[in-house]
């Protein structure tokens, strides 16, 4: 091969490896600020736009589960991070969909937090949030929520209301159930709940009284749904490492 054949040669491939580098290279917001609060008290919420993300008062443990659509169980490790609360404000160039939209949130946590992860595979007891044959007891909602109501009690019961995804409502049941709840219902967009149960932490092997059906009754006959248990495997995502603090702005 001649001297300048070779040269061009290796610009060409120094070129490709270029060209490929840059593919590799993980897609990011266009400008993005993490800001540390002072304190996690008042109002919270997790907003997506078309080419904006609005995050206020929430901690790295809550982010990363938003950013892979995980229920609290299915992220190990950062226990100790649900302390320090952030505000976060991101843009894209363009318009992008909300999964595209986890995913620069994944992206963003790796760069300003150093996060490092992997995926630990397990068999574990579960429920199922599975549809019951016929109608549903539930109405379909044209509206819904990145952060549903949360769960209050009054006395020994438990209510859950307003719109939720399914998601979002076997997220709600994990605490309640005794096991993790992964929904399997296959119902898509949001709906109104109105679930009233007696909760078994405050009143263990009773049949739910006189005020409410416990969980598993009441799912049935107030949603028309049921949880099924069974052994299956889930993964885990796996906090390897993450910094106490982002970096610079």
């Amino acid at each position: 091969m001649k001297p300048r054949e070779s040269a061009i040669g290796a610009v060409g491939a120094l070129a490709a490896l270029l060209a490929g580098l840059l593919c590799a290279q993980a897609p990011s917001f266009d400008a993005a600020s993490i800001r540390p609060l002072p304190s996690p008290d008042g109002p919270a919420h997790f907003n997506v736009y078309p080419n904006r993300l609005d995050v206020k008062n929430m901690n790295l443990r809550v982010l990363i589960e938003d950013a892979y659509a995980l229920p609290d169980f299915e992220l190990s490790g950062l226990e100790s991070a649900r302390s320090t609360h952030y505000d976060i404000a991101a843009t894209t160039a363009a318009p992008v969909s909300r999964d595209q939209m986890r995913e620069l949130l994944a992206n963003l946590l790796a760069e300003r937090f150093h996060l490092k992860t992997h995926w630990d595979p397990r068999i574990e007891p579960v429920f199922r949030l599975e549809k019951l044959p016929g109608a549903l007891k539930m109405k379909a909602s044209d509206v819904g929520y990145p952060l549903p109501n949360s769960p209050f009690r009054d006395g020994e019961t438990i209510r859950l209301m307003g719109p939720m995804s399914m998601h979002q409502l076997a997220d709600s049941l994990n605490r309640y159930a005794g096991k993790p709840v992964i929904d399997a219902t296959n119902l898509e967009g949001y709906f109104t709940i109105a679930l009233t149960f007696a909760s078994e932490e405050i009143n263990p092997g009773g049949n739910g009284g006189g005020t409410a059906p416990f969980l598993k009754n009441a799912i049935q006959e107030q949603l028309g749904l049921k949880l099924t248990p069974v052994q299956e495997q889930i993964k885990i995502l796996v906090v390897d490492h993450a910094d106490d603090k982002p970096t610079e702005n």
